[in-house]
């Protein structure tokens, strides 16, 4: 029998929670961009570094904040009795609630790439997107504009 379930609920929930992280490849479209046009332009990537992507607001990760609270509580009412038990799962409820968030946040960061674009037309676009098929400096792109702003640079195969 397990004396502390509380451990295998947090164990369950990082790794729930791992999957949480959201896919920034130029390769994955959502099912309500699927029929719809695009504006593309050539161009050639200028630069491009390694980014960090993530939410910079504690706040936005409330599901690891939530199932954090709910964990600490839970540990924390297995200490003292009566007022000092109270007073124990608040403070694991609250400790729980920040680790949480933290947790979710780190769980939910990716490394990404930014590019700087140069197109025919002379504009300069930055486009950050997934760690998949890196295009070298100088290398000639195609970059896609969705009607919401979503953009992706793609390998120019057109040969012109």
């Amino acid at each position: 029998m397990i004396k502390n379930p509380q451990y295998g609920i947090a164990c369950l929930v990082i790794l729930l929670l791992a999957g949480c992280a959201r896919q920034i490849g130029s390769h994955v479209y959502s099912d309500r961009h699927v029929g719809e046009a695009s504006s593309s332009y050539q161009g050639t990537v200028l630069s491009i570094r390694k980014v960090l992507v993530g939410s910079e607001r504690l706040q936005d990760n409330v599901a690891g904040g939530v199932v954090g609270a709910v964990s600490g509580g839970l540990l924390g009412s297995a200490f003292g009795q009566g007022h000092g038990r109270t007073a124990m799962t608040a403070v694991g409820a609250v400790g729980g609630a920040v680790a949480g968030a933290a947790a979710e946040r780190a769980l939910k960061e990716q490394e990404a790439l930014e590019y700087v674009v140069k197109l025919n037309t002379g504009k300069i676009l930055t486009v950050v997107q997934g760690l998949e098929d890196p295009l070298p400096v100088g290398s000639r792109v195609i970059v896609i504009i969705g009607r919401a702003g979503r953009s992706r640079v793609i390998r120019d195969t057109t040969g012109t």
